[in-house]
């Protein structure tokens, strides 16, 4: 009853004289505002609730219900009075039903949307280098970073949300047991491992506990984003997943883009039934791959490249599929969408580049080889981490 009584207080306090904005001019201390910035959200917790549409967690703020501001307590209202007000009605509207999932699991989950994700967490505390941070804090840098993530893509593709059927669904749990009900139930699998379904109302689940990740934060941030781009992949256009279709070049390549595009660094690989630590030139390929393509090679690369699926690429072939990737988004953006959709159609890419690129397979290879050594560096620099 927490957020409807706040409304309720709301309207009591704006007056009639709301309706004449103009005699709601705030004072100095809120910078004649009306409203001040609520105190309960700080430093990057302020920042990261501003960049989603929804948080749970925000919406059950006892001071501004999630609107992120509150009455200035020194004057009658300013002309941003009506946008807290406005704000506080979405939220608590937003907030009076529950996700599917806390319905499911009997208990309350911390959840957030924006304009592409729904991202769900039960997860407290987990490791930040030699920090902590909750579960919550994971979540918005995860959807923040996401979003970004893809709205670069929708660019790149010349897309808007008419384009995709729903939104992703990331869910980052604490302990195996929640993962494994979830699973089961949402995602038909039995997988002990982090595990995604693709194309029709897309999924990915992990136990944030589990021996690859054990809590550490960075991991879990960056496995977020990656396989946020694999559902958006798999969704655009129509709910078909490449990857299994032999489109695991463009389907691998662009999810590790966009990850090195956030992250200056490449540390996920889609490969099934892993049994070694995939880490081709510990993630940062542009040196190690423009040595590798400028090297003599017996064969073109690209024929067998275009041919397999996502899960039996080896980190190698997740490299070059990236750096293919990289020549076709900076150099022929245009064709992205196409090409995506001709590969939904399981159209031949010899066929799809002919039309699209104006080359065959012999040509493309040549360019972006060629394009590789005149871009990649010999060396690669010092990047943060």
């Amino acid at each position: 009853m927490l957020l409807p009584m706040l409304l309720l207080n709301l309207s009591l306090w704006a007056t009639p004289q709301q309706a004449d904005e103009t005699a709601l001019e705030g004072c100095r201390r809120c910078d004649h505002r009306g409203v001040v910035d609520c105190k309960s959200h700080k430093g990057e917790l302020f920042e990261l609730e501003q960049q989603i549409d929804f948080c749970s967690v925000a919406a059950a703020c006892p001071d501004c219900a999630g609107a992120l501001l509150v009455p200035c307590s020194r004057c009658d209202g300013g002309p941003e009075t009506a946008i807290m007000v406005k704000r506080r009605a979405e939220v608590a509207k937003w907030a009076q039903k529950p996700h599917h999932l806390e319905i499911y699991l009997e208990r309350e989950l911390t959840h957030m949307e924006t304009q592409h994700l729904v991202l769900v967490s039960d997860v407290e505390k987990l490791r930040d280098g030699k920090k902590k941070i909750t579960g919550h804090i994971l979540l918005h840098r995860v959807a923040r970073d996401g979003e970004q993530s893809a709205q670069l893509l929708d660019r790149h593709f010349s897309v808007s949300k008419k384009d995709y059927r729903s939104r992703m669904m990331l869910w980052f749990w604490n302990d195996q047991k929640s993962h494994q009900k979830v699973m089961e139930h949402f995602l038909g699998s039995g997988s002990a491992g982090d595990f995604k379904w693709l194309g029709k109302n897309p999924r990915f689940s992990v136990n944030c506990d589990d021996n690859n990740f054990q809590l550490q934060a960075p991991g879990l941030h960056s496995l977020g984003v990656h396989n946020a781009i694999h559902m958006l992949i798999s969704n655009m256009h129509s709910e078909i997943w490449i990857g299994d279709m032999g489109g695991g070049w463009f389907d691998s390549g662009a999810a590790h883009w966009y990850e090195e595009k956030i992250f200056n660094r490449v540390g996920n690989y889609c490969i099934d039934e892993l049994t070694f630590e995939a880490d081709y030139a510990k993630g940062l390929w542009r040196a190690a791959l423009r040595k590798y393509l400028d090297a003599p090679i017996d064969a073109a690369i690209l024929p067998q490249l275009l041919r397999q699926q996502t899960g039996a690429m080896m980190p190698r072939d997740h490299a070059l599929a990236w750096s293919f990737w990289d020549w076709l988004v900076s150099n022929h953006p245009t064709t992205l969408s196409p090409i995506l959709k001709g590969l939904k159609k399981r159209e031949a890419e010899r066929d799809l580049f002919k039309l699209h690129l104006k080359m065959n397979l012999r040509q493309a290879e040549d360019a972006w080889r060629k394009w590789v050594h005149e871009t990649y560096p010999r060396k690669e620099p010092k990047r943060r981490k």
